[in-house]
């Protein structure tokens, strides 16, 4: 008799957390209200391919939300040589959970910068690039329940490092005509969940790969440019829903437009470029 007493309290007692166990995770009620982020910066190229290394130094990185608080996401400091950040490729800067809602500002810190060229010229920019910059995140980061968001930090290259050279011209086509270099780093920055991609190829008529053409759009007023690879390929991300002119130029081969190539949200769309 006792024993049988003893295996009903048993029985209850394990019921019992059973039960507590199965509704605190089926409570909604219990959520902690926060969202996976990864921060990933990635760059727009300069118009030529004699730079070897463009390094930034990331200091602090924090994100608005809609009630006007700023959010530290990243704090110390990395370093990135953002050459190596080209068609579609990226590094993860901060990777944490946040508060739920909408994010529609970064705020990024910088601690330095530098630009070394293939002669073997260096130009230390690190009293140019030490500040905060801010940037409108466009389309804005949405940060959900348990769910994993992605914000893109993209640095315009051509725009952030500056040149001086000897004479003018569009294409700095011979290295020794840079005199100097200054800084300013230029982002844009968006959701990447909320955008989309263009992916292309720039070839001859013939058929040939045309290498290092300077591929560019226009993303919300902001000059978005990559180079194409040795196989004449390019990409583009976080590229906000819409339709876009994709403007190609190269040194050799001339340049055309490719117009109406449609992006929409979480697609890739196509652009295929001929030339000469």
């Amino acid at each position: 008799m006792k024993k049988a007493i003893k295996l009903f309290v048993l029985s209850l007692l394990f019921g019992s957390v059973f039960i507590a166990c199965s509704s605190d995770d089926d409570n909604p009620n219990n959520s902690d209200n926060k969202g996976d982020v990864k921060v990933k910066i990635t760059d727009s190229v300069f118009p030529f391919n004699f730079v070897t290394q463009a390094n930034v130094g990331v200091a602090k990185v924090e994100l608005k939300n809609q009630d006007g608080n700023y959010v530290t996401v990243f704090e110390g400091s990395s370093e990135y040589n953002m050459v190596n950040l080209t068609n579609g490729e990226t590094e993860t800067v901060a990777d944490t959970n946040i508060e739920t809602g909408t994010y529609t500002e970064a705020k990024v810190t910088l601690n330095d910068a530098s630009v070394h060229l293939s002669n073997g010229t260096t130009f230390d920019l690190a009293s140019d690039a030490q500040g905060t910059y801010n940037v409108t995140i466009d389309p804005p980061l949405v940060v959900e329940d348990d769910e994993d968001s992605d914000v893109l930090l993209d640095l315009d290259l051509n725009h952030s490092f500056q040149f001086s050279t000897n004479i003018f011209m569009d294409w700095i086509t011979d290295i020794a005509n840079i005199a100097g270099c200054d800084f300013n780093a230029h982002f844009r920055a968006c959701d990447l969940d909320q955008t989309g991609k263009i992916e292309g190829s720039v070839k001859t008529s013939n058929g040939d790969s045309i290498a290092n053409a300077l591929v560019t759009i226009n993303v919300n007023g902001d000059q978005v440019s990559t180079l194409s690879d040795s196989d004449g390929e390019f990409t583009f991300i976080g590229v906000k829903e819409g339709d876009y002119t994709v403007h190609v130029e190269t040194q050799n081969n001339g340049e055309t437009d490719v117009q109406n190539v449609h992006v929409a949200v979480d697609s890739t769309a196509n652009a295929t470029v001929t030339l000469n």
